[in-house]
């Protein structure tokens, strides 16, 4: 194995240099199309099914519609047949340099451009080889979960983790590892197919059945050079990172709050660890072009092989593609100082930030009760989430699951109970004993408890189809003349548009755990999404159109601070005393305390120092 890296050093003497410019302009070529063609695909295609996106419990019909799976295999074709084109470039590249001559970059773009037909073509077969070889899987997957994880709520198995849990864990896990390991196999047979391409003017198809005779017992042999390099590349670049984020610590922790030491120190860090992760990239995939040359070589049984016949001239001369280079880089620095001054001067430190404790305090008291409620108020949140759903006889009760397994240990459907069969049901005990009196409370509990005190978020949860929820939470927020004082939300959109139409003036909230399309042009009052896909130009988005963003479940100061950054207006979170704290440390800082800060959250996290000690 280390005869194959050695020939690779040697080869890459004289070819280096090219490939790493080659390998540049596919990545900036790469970025500036797949982007903006996946996304232009993807909301045609929500659009022609008459939505602006689809959401969570929508996603999987999407994916199992013609639309989804038109989206998913383009969208796996253009990235095999761009990663395909690399190769073929890099390949060129590599082969000239093997026969001593030099070849300009700007004619080996456009070479394989001329080859890009042939590459969808591969990349199109290969992909629906790859989708269809993982429907088995999928079905396994879904059948276990049918079979092992569907007699309780989700919640259930997902917290307690009972055998069946564990049992269901290690068949999804074998099944997916074996599906990887089957995905690997096909990608080693078909290996050579690119250089076969290359180097042999071969057709796509008949490319890719040479590839599978020549590549006949040798999955081992071709597979473990290519595996060893990846894992190094992978392990130097994340320790190399590390040690990057490591000094850039410590100088931070030096250059205190002083914006002038900061800045400098903060820009030079992230430029260093992108100019790393970049160039251990392009070296891996450089790195892993040699090994496939030298693969085919082997499989031929001699030298890796000159292509045949002369190159063909580039409509774009050496000259003119450096000039265009400098251009894109030139645009590229003034975009981003252009962003950077759009960013600072958006910034608005005198807005408020709303804590919402999530489903009440519950790391201080059972999740969904009168008690996590009261200590909400307690810890100075200024809204309180809450799940509801019906019982059997219609009263809105406070609780996440679809049972009692996990909050009660009590084998029993809530859609199967009456008010009165919850009396006696130990809804604490499960938390701590000093809660074992504690009782499923009712949305009209709460609002008596809440009024005037904290705000309400009240989450309709619909475990099941349940007809009677919304219009049973719209009379109890009518009859109490409550709109004012809460909110309302549900993965569920259309029952937030019954709910609007019930209760007018009543705000609500679309959540999302992940979503296709644009959700900002969702018809609700705020998007409650995941923190981690809370980004500035969402934010920017919503904003401008009267909305507001909502972010869960945040619970450590580091990722308050970025949502903070990023100009959320409620931060949903486990831990509302501390965040509420964090807030008010937050609104004491100067405006160039707050810039600094922003700063240095991009590489150490906060402490919470005292505004005295900055």
């Amino acid at each position: 194995m280390f005869r194959r890296y050695r020939w690779v050093a040697r080869r890459l003497r004289t070819a280096l240099k090219p490939a790493i410019v080659f390998e540049i302009w596919s990545t900036v070529i790469f970025v500036v199309s797949f982007g903006p063609a996946s996304g232009w695909l993807l909301n045609r295609l929500i659009a022609a099914s008459g939505q602006y996106a689809v959401a969570d419990h929508d996603l999987v019909g999407f994916f199992m519609s013609l639309p989804g799976v038109i989206f998913i295999v383009l969208n796996i074709t253009f990235v095999l047949a761009f990663w395909f084109a690399e190769q073929v470039g890099l390949l060129i590249i590599l082969g000239e340099a093997n026969r001593g001559a030099k070849v300009a970059v700007s004619v080996v773009l456009w070479e394989r451009l001329a080859q890009l037909p042939a590459l969808l073509r591969l990349g199109l077969f290969q992909a629906v080889v790859y989708l269809a070889a993982a429907i088995p899987f999928l079905a396994g997957i879904w059948l276990t979960k049918r079979l092992l994880l569907s007699e309780w709520d989700f919640y259930y198995y997902l917290n307690v983790q009972p055998p069946e849990w564990w049992r269901a864990v290690v068949i999804i896990g074998a099944l997916v590892v074996v599906y990887a390991i089957l995905a690997l196999w096909l990608y080693v047979r078909w290996l050579l197919a690119i250089p076969i391409l290359v180097f042999e003017d071969a057709k796509p198809m008949h490319a890719l059945r040479t590839s599978w005779r020549r590549t006949r017992g040798r999955f081992w042999r071709l597979g473990l050079p290519l595996g060893a390099w990846w894992l190094a590349v992978i392990v130097t670049s994340s320790i190399v990172v590390w040690i990057i984020q490591f000094i850039a610590a410590a100088v931070l922790e030096r250059a205190g709050f002083r914006l002038s030491a900061l800045i400098p120190a903060v820009l030079g860090a992230l430029a260093l660890m992108a100019i790393v992760e970049l160039t251990w990239f392009i070296a891996g995939k450089i790195v892993h072009v040699c090994l496939v040359g030298l693969a085919s070589a082997d499989a031929s049984e001699g030298e890796p092989p000159v292509r045949r016949g002369t190159i063909g001239t580039s409509r774009i001369s050496p000259r003119a593609l450096r000039l265009v280079a400098w251009v894109v880089a030139c645009a590229g620095v003034l975009t981003g100082i252009g962003s950077a001054l759009a960013f600072v001067e958006r910034l608005d430190f005198d807005r408020s930030i709303a804590i919402t404790a999530h489903r009440g305090s519950k790391l201080r008291a059972p999740e969904n009760t009168l008690s996590a409620l009261e200590k909400a108020i307690e810890d100075g949140a200024d809204f309180c989430e809450i799940d509801v759903q019906t019982t059997a006889d219609g009263v809105v009760v406070l609780i996440h699951d679809a049972d009692l397994m996990r909050v009660s240990s009590e084998p029993a459907r809530l859609r199967d109970l009456a008010y009165a069969d919850l009396a006696d049901v130990d809804v604490g005990s499960w938390f701590d004993p000093a809660f074992a009196d504690e009782r499923v409370g009712t949305l009209q509990e709460a609002i008596d408890i809440a009024r005037g005190r904290i705000k309400l978020n009240i989450e309709l949860k619909f475990n099941w189809d349940d007809p009677a929820l919304t219009p049973a939470v719209a009379r109890l927020i009518r009859d109490n003349d409550y709109a004012r004082e809460c909110v309302v939300s549900s993965l569920d959109f259309s029952s937030l548009a019954e709910t609007r139409e019930a209760v007018p003036g009543v705000p609500t909230g679309f959540i999302v755990f992940h979503a296709l399309g644009d959700v900002a042009r969702m018809e609700a009052d705020f998007l409650s999404i995941n923190a981690a896909q809370a980004t500035p130009g969402l934010v920017r988005d919503l904003h401008r159109r009267g909305r507001e963003i909502h972010v869960w479940t945040v619970n450590d100061l580091h990722n308050a601070l970025a949502m903070i950054e990023v100009g959320v207006d409620n931060i949903i979170t486990d831990r509302p005393e501390e965040l509420r704290a964090l807030v008010t440390d937050w609104n004491a800082l100067s405006d160039s305390e707050k810039i600094a800060l922003m700063l240095r959250n991009l590489i150490v996290e906060w402490d919470r120092p005292e505004p005295s000690e900055l």
